[in-house]
């Protein structure tokens, strides 16, 4: 990847599917230091959308959490983020676990905790810095809308399927200076304890959080069908919490982000 220029490009995708939507160069006016971003977003699985039942079923028959391996690696990586929370907006059945949730899901990338009885790995370090009025700057219609050197977890609306977007801005050397991450609070349902009887549009918060730190540590999206057990697929069935913590694949990236040396 030259850093004189770089590729402004969109995917095309399934409609299930999430990808990264853009990569390219900004400036940065606190240091004049050349800057790239990324954004990618987590969608709903129209696979399994309004059947979760079955999808469980059919995921538990097959389940390849600790057999496979996949993963993806892109081309930045967290040495250290400080992040702050936004809870404007949270959903009220969820505006008291909300936060406890988020950085649960945020430790379990710092620390690579997994479903496979993996030792623990600090690929990252990733620290809760508190509340803030400052919203992420993500715009409603999936942009990023600038970098303002804050990492920000909030919350708003997004475009539809979209369940959360993220805005990673790293430097020429590969390290992540900030990540806003933009969670929906208009089209879905949120839980953080699984409800009973879960039907319909419920998601859950843990499971998309993780997936959305794994981006901005680093990870890029495995195959959708073939590696359905890593959190790193790319969509997410209603009220599936298996995924929570990293499969094989998730736990192989971080170990080889971990190895990866940047400044």
């Amino acid at each position: 990847m030259r850093r004189s220029k770089m590729t402004a490009a969109l995917a095309t995708v399934l409609a299930a599917c999430a990808v990264i939507l853009a990569e390219q160069p900004v400036a940065d006016a606190a240091d004049e230091t050349e800057l790239y971003l990324v954004a990618t977003a987590y969608t709903y699985d129209e696979a399994v959308g309004g059947d979760a039942a079955t999808g469980s079923a059919a995921k538990a028959a097959a389940d390849t959490s600790c057999t496979d391996s996949t993963y993806a690696l892109k081309t930045w990586k967290v040495n250290s983020l400080n992040w702050l929370y936004n809870g404007a907006g949270v959903p009220a059945k969820i505006a008291g676990t909300a936060l406890g949730t988020i950085t649960a899901a945020t430790d379990t990338v710092a620390k690579a905790t997994n479903r496979c009885g993996q030792a623990a790995i600090t690929a990252s370090t990733f620290k809760y810095a508190g509340t803030t009025a400052v919203k992420p700057q993500v715009a409603t219609n999936a942009t990023c809308t600038g970098n303002d050197g804050k990492s920000v977890t909030g919350w708003g609306a997004l475009p539809a399927k979209m369940l959360a977007y993220t805005c990673t801005y790293y430097n020429a050397r590969g390290a992540v200076v900030a990540s806003d991450t933009l969670i929906d609070n208009v089209a879905y349902t949120w839980f953080t304890t699984k409800p009973a009887n879960c039907t319909g549009q419920q998601y859950d918060l843990q499971t998309t959080l993780t997936h959305e730190r794994l981006h901005t540590a680093g990870l890029g999206h495995v195959d959708q069908a073939k590696n359905a057990a890593q959190v790193m697929t790319p969509a997410s069935s209603p009220c599936d919490t298996s995924r929570r913590l990293l499969g094989a694949g998730d736990y192989a990236g971080l170990k080889a982000l971990a190895a990866r040396a940047t400044r």
